[in-house]
């Protein structure tokens, strides 16, 4: 027996897969490593918390890592990606702040 994938699982992995190459500046200005980006999952994980709680991370890259300017791309990062029509969670890997000005926008 094969494997395939369902045409809804194979076109969200092609939305993804866009949606990361069309924000690849601001990923590369993050610093986030390819692990994180590396699907949907794994990107939710990081912004759940702050690092890969439910995924392998060699990188062991946590948001605290991040100095100022690296820091307010994954803020422009996560904005866009709530924009891009991912369903709104409330980021913990982001500051208070930047999670009540993004919840007053989405939710």
């Amino acid at each position: 027996m094969t494997y395939r994938k369902s045409p809804q699982k194979t076109a969200a992995t092609r939305t993804w897969q866009s949606f990361v190459t069309s924000n690849a500046p601001l990923f590369e200005a993050a610093a986030i490593p390819p692990v994180v980006h590396s699907s949907i999952d794994h990107f939710d994980d990081f912004l759940s918390h702050g690092h890969l709680d439910h995924h392998e991370d060699p990188s062991n890259f946590r948001v605290d890592s991040l100095d100022a300017r690296q820091y307010e791309a994954l803020v422009m990062l996560t904005e866009s990606y709530f924009d891009a029509g991912y369903e709104w969670f409330t980021p913990l890997a982001l500051r208070p702040a930047d999670q009540d000005r993004l919840r007053h926008r989405f939710e």
